[in-house]
């Protein structure tokens, strides 16, 4: 679930212009990733500072004890009790900006697709990061699937309304809230 997402740092938004300069001014012209986004990619997400979100560089996937393999989603039913997550559920919550993340289709035609919010370009989803070898790494949080997605995948990630930002990355006992409630409804379209 959740194995791509897009970010497209041409589109008009204020969100996605506010995230370019931040990234600019705070990591010296590092580029952001424009368009499909891969497990492994490191990009900036946003992170707790205080009273305000901050950015931080992070790669997406935490790695496996033992494997090659990267972990890249968490079920936010059982991260509490995960040893691997517990910790960044407590207490190293952050949220990933994006234009929209893809799903495959498990009908036999394996059809991608797109989702997206109606009416913005932009797509918070909730995560968590931990550090392995001086670096941070972090997931995507999923649960089960809404109506709008129900149908291409039994699972989601958490989808973070802009209000929502601050006591997402702050506010330890709004977590379960956000981690039960329902995500809001998506928009699909196929990918050719």
């Amino acid at each position: 679930m959740c194995g791509r997402f897009l970010f497209t740092t041409d589109e008009d938004d204020p969100a996605v212009t506010k995230m370019k300069l931040m990234a600019m001014l705070k990591f010296n012209g590092t580029e952001l990733p424009n368009g499909e986004v891969f497990p492994s990619a490191t990009l900036p997400v946003l992170v707790d500072e205080g009273e305000k979100a901050g950015l931080e560089l992070m790669t997406w996937g935490m790695p496996m004890s033992g494997s090659s393999r990267l972990i890249i989603n968490a079920r936010s039913e059982t991260a509490a009790e995960k040893r691997m997550f517990r910790r960044g559920l407590a207490e190293q919550r952050c949220v990933i900006m994006t234009t929209g993340f893809f799903e495959w289709s498990h009908d036999g035609e394996k059809k991608k697709y797109l989702f997206r919010l109606p009416g913005t370009p932009v797509v918070y989803l909730a995560g968590l990061y931990d550090i392995y070898d001086g670096k941070p790494r972090f997931v995507i949080l999923t649960t089960r699937a809404n109506r709008s997605m129900a149908e291409i995948h039994d699972r989601m990630p958490i989808i973070i309304v802009q209000s929502e930002i601050l006591l997402w990355l702050g506010d330890p006992l709004r977590t379960r809230e956000v981690l039960t409630r329902d995500c809001p409804e998506l928009i699909r379209s196929e990918v050719k």
